[in-house]
């Protein structure tokens, strides 16, 4: 019995040892393992900010009928939590057993194509030179070596120490990696473990260390926190509600690729106030630079595979016979989260859910079914 005490004592030892090593070595991973992943619906672990929505009470946005038993069956198929769709103004939509209205779903990376969307505004307001200027003369000479247009484009060939030779970006996300003392500390603190990989420059390689980098452009060009900017800018004229967006666990800074806690139909009047590029009075970005983010002039075989420009996917929706055709952007986060603009269409579409969706028979089956809305 003493020895076997003894050998617990031991291996007890051993572990608070390595744990001792660990929090000396890399102490953002205590941090990380106590904040665990983020939850799928508010409330979460952590730290979060507030983005203030719209003054007064905008009418909620209710469904006038269902899913199509088609799209019903994708949703439930693949553990959906939220859809809602609004095609010409029709409001159709489903909720996932034990979810309503007024929960709050994680964005995962679908955040990142707002970031996207603010850093084109700074440029069509003139507080930023041109696309083409390098991050140094915006954030400092510690920024990496590229331009605004190749992080937007995440085409600068930004690489991360410790990132595997072979992974594609945050693919290889280890707890130990730059990205995750960037999750504790904030951008600043890991500019250092950001280099140029001349090997993948021009080529498109995910890396969300480019959303932090724009996260701190936006801060520079606006003199604000970039909650307040998303707020100001996009999030509030679109008469959203408030929403939680994710903190460092040790900075300020929230994390700007990742975490914002938002209502399904929060996300689809964001939507809508984009589709329509704000309003008359107040364009959100000029026709032309709106055109360009929404519609680009890509080839069909980049837009066929699915092409990321200014933070955003684009794909084209071509199968043979079918009512609704022509190309769309959309947002994408973890697990599938996803927000659809359809110019073609003049539709909007939101989903929440537990496991990927099909990206192209999602909007054949909602928007065809009986001109988009059920009864």
């Amino acid at each position: 019995m003493r020895r076997v005490i003894s050998i617990l004592a031991v291996l007890l030892g051993l572990c608070a040892g390595t744990a001792g090593l660990v929090a000396w070595r890399v102490p953002h991973v205590p941090v990380l393992l106590a904040e665990g992943f983020p939850a799928a619906v508010w409330p979460a672990k952590g730290r979060f900010v507030t983005v203030p929505g719209a003054s007064g009470q905008p009418a909620p946005v209710r469904p006038h009928g269902t899913l199509s038993a088609g799209a019903r069956e994708l949703f439930d198929a693949s553990g959906g939590r939220a859809m809602l769709v609004d095609q010409g103004g029709q409001i159709t939509g489903s909720f996932g057993p034990g979810h309503g209205p007024e929960d709050r779903f994680i964005s995962y990376s679908m955040v990142k194509s707002l970031v996207g969307l603010l850093v084109l505004r700074a440029v069509a307001e003139g507080r930023i030179a041109g696309l083409d200027t390098p991050l140094a003369d915006l954030i400092g000479t510690d920024a990496p070596d590229q331009t605004l247009r190749q992080a937007l484009d995440m085409s600068g060939g930004l690489t991360a120490t410790s990132e595997p030779v072979k992974s594609d970006g945050d693919e290889g996300y280890s707890p130990f990696s730059a990205l995750g003392r960037m999750h504790v500390y904030g951008p600043e603190a890991a500019l250092t473990d950001l280099w140029i990989d001349p090997a993948r420059a021009g080529t498109f390689h995910y890396q969300s260390a480019n959303t932090a980098l724009l996260g701190m452009v936006l801060e520079a060009a606006y003199d604000r926190p970039l909650p307040e900017v998303l707020s100001r800018e996009l999030w509030a004229p679109a008469g959203a509600a408030p929403a939680q967006w994710r903190q460092s666990a040790r900075a300020e800074a929230v994390s700007a690729y990742c975490c914002l806690y938002a209502r399904a139909e929060d996300w689809l009047r964001v939507g809508r106030y984009l589709l329509r590029n704000g309003t008359a009075d107040a364009p959100f970005l000029p026709d032309a630079l709106w055109q360009e983010a929404f519609l680009p002039d890509l080839p069909a075989a980049d837009r066929a595979t699915g092409a990321y420009r200014f933070h955003m996917r684009h794909d084209v929706l071509d199968r043979s016979g079918a009512a609704v055709q022509g190309p769309f952007a959309y947002f994408m986060g973890h697990g599938g989260q996803v927000l659809y603009i359809v110019p073609g269409a003049d539709a909007v579409v939101v989903r929440f859910g537990e496991a990927p969706q099909l990206l192209h028979s999602t909007l054949y089956e909602t928007l065809e079914a009986e001109g988009g809305h059920s009864q």
